[in-house]
């Protein structure tokens, strides 16, 4: 969608309105990121779309859970490299990640 806006198909403004509203990892999305740790998107960042507030919850490199720590990807030298299938990953409940209080 980020291309067909530039490439004229849709008002930039208004595409622009509309990513802001959902980001690009809307929130309760499953993210992968680069430590190998999965997490649900919490919270929309304002400075970054790219840089939301993330609960990691599970390993990849150990194949289980770990202590729940939010993550601020802003402020983390970690990043997202990946949004996720939750049912890929056995997942069948993630709101009790994100609807947690910090």
């Amino acid at each position: 969608m980020a291309q067909w806006a530039k490439e004229g198909h849709f008002d930039e403004r208004i595409f622009q309105a509309f990513v802001k509203s959902i980001g690009i990892y809307p929130t309760g999305s499953l993210v992968k990121l680069k430590s190998g740790r999965l997490g649900v998107v919490v919270e929309q960042s304002s400075g970054s779309l790219l840089q939301p507030m993330v609960r990691v919850f599970y390993s990849t490199k150990a194949n289980e859970p770990i202590t729940p720590e939010l993550v601020d990807m802003a402020q983390s030298a970690d990043q997202i490299v990946s949004r996720e299938s939750p049912s890929a990953w056995g997942f069948d409940n993630l709101d009790r990640f994100w609807r947690q209080v910090a």
